[in-house]
């Protein structure tokens, strides 16, 4: 098949069929016709769609001709430059010493009834003090201009950010839109109707299921497979050689750093369960806040919920990790001697036995971490405090320290960790200060 007549495209962000993302365009599209909430951030990961979401939005609000429409494809990361370039976009110089005045001025010089502003890319300009204030200025005149200015800004996991930041109260203001993975019928969608390709249903869901219906894999593979021939037999071929040629060199390992310490952690934790976590163990699993987190994990491309419950997603990531970052990589034990290195391998631990020894250990710290009301609440102190299981669990915990089998690579939450204990041979292992006072 001719190249120009392969409607698949992943070499350009935002090219190629535009399929699903239905609630989301009629939420963002019905707030900036209508002037009411026109402020949002949409929260993405690499390649979920954020920048076809900003064309086909642009496109639609576009036809409007009382609305001027702006698509801002990638902010400048220097706050001066980007008010600069949008003063070039508002047609009217923006004074720095008075941004809010000088914006505010500007829009309501200009003969339509309103001024919309897509910002694609925002990262690299939230990633400074001066950028963040700058769009906190541009909040302060979407509320003076009382309707006449909507302002949507796309970008990943730095816009959570905008929430805890001094700063910039952005997101107390703005609408909150995370973009998740295709469904299974929007899956379909876009894998047979532009090209009108027959593909049943079960090719279908094993597509879905190993690329976790991330918009910009299933672009990769239909382009591949396109390529190859526009026959669903192909498919096959073209998914196995995207997830052994391209992925491991591109897009897994910037999914992967995206995700923060802190997610690498929560998601190797959730694939070692090997089931659908409740949302009642959300906290005690992966630790206090566990909300951002998961969402992170979620827009990511790698976890989605289903009826309360946390699951893995997007099987060929799973795969890629497993050969790239195995478990062991991240087993925390000082430098030292092999036996220090390496507990599990001079004992001949089995992956399974690594796994028991893996859950125990959090299960023994559920106890450390989250105390329940009963040793919160109690006068006596020491063991005295401890019902018989939650004994049993530190008694658990303190050989696994004192055997440096601590096979958890996350610590103990930041605000718990008072301490640090030392463990067999004077290796330092992690921990808190209730253990201490427990153990007294």
């Amino acid at each position: 098949m001719p190249e120009r007549e392969n409607p698949y495209r992943s070499d350009i962000p935002g090219e190629g069929p535009f399929v699903g993302r239905s609630s989301e365009i009629a939420q963002l599209a019905g707030a900036l016709r209508t002037g009411r909430r026109a402020i949002a951030a949409v929260m993405g990961g690499r390649g979920m769609g954020k920048t076809a979401l900003a064309i086909e939005l642009h496109r639609r609000l576009a036809a409007d001709g009382t609305k001027v429409v702006h698509l801002v494809r990638r902010p400048s990361r220097d706050a001066a430059a980007f008010l600069s370039q949008l003063a070039s976009i508002l047609g009217l110089p923006l004074d720095p010493i008075l941004p809010v005045e000088s914006i505010v001025e500007a829009i309501g010089a200009l003969d339509c009834s309103r001024v919309v502003l897509l910002l694609d890319e925002i990262d690299g300009l939230i990633a400074s003090e001066a950028g963040r204030d700058l769009l906190e200025n541009l909040r302060a005149a979407y509320e003076q201009l009382g309707g006449r200015l909507g302002v949507v800004i796309f970008g990943g996991s730095r816009l959570q950010d905008l929430l805890s930041s001094e700063v910039s109260p952005f997101l107390r203001t703005a609408q909150w839109i995370p973009l998740l993975g295709l469904s299974l019928a929007e899956t379909a969608a876009l894998l047979r109707d532009p090209l009108g390709l027959t593909i049943p249903d079960p090719l279908v869901e094993a597509v879905w299921e190993q690329t976790g219906g991330h918009p910009l894999l299933l672009q990769m593979l239909m382009e591949r497979a396109v390529a190859l021939a526009p026959d669903a037999a192909q498919l096959h071929e073209a998914l196995r050689g995207l997830a052994e040629e391209q992925l491991a060199a591109t897009l897994f390992p910037i999914w992967w750093d995206n995700l923060t310490p802190r997610g690498q952690s929560a998601y190797r934790t959730l694939i070692s369960l090997r089931r659908p976590l409740d949302r009642q163990e959300w906290a005690v699993t992966l630790g206090n806040g566990p909300d951002a987190v998961v969402e992170i994990l979620k827009t990511t491309g790698v976890a989605r919920t289903d009826g309360g419950q946390l699951l893995p997603r997007c099987a060929l990531f799973r795969v890629w990790l497993e050969q790239n970052h195995p478990f062991a990589e991240t087993t925390p034990h000082p430098a030292g001697s092999v036996a220090d290195d390496a507990p599990f391998e001079v004992l001949g631990a089995h992956a399974f036995e690594r796994l028991v020894v893996s859950g125990v250990a959090r299960w023994a710290r559920a106890t450390v971490e989250f105390p329940t009301w009963h040793l919160r609440l109690s006068q006596t102190t020491g063991n005295a405090r401890l019902l018989p299981e939650q004994h049993f669990q530190l008694c658990l915990l303190t050989a696994l320290l004192q055997r440096d089998l601590l096979a958890e690579p996350e610590p103990l939450s930041s605000a718990r960790v008072g301490a640090r204990a030392r463990g067999r041979e004077g290796a330092l292992v992690s921990g808190s200060t209730e253990a201490s006072v427990y153990r007294s």
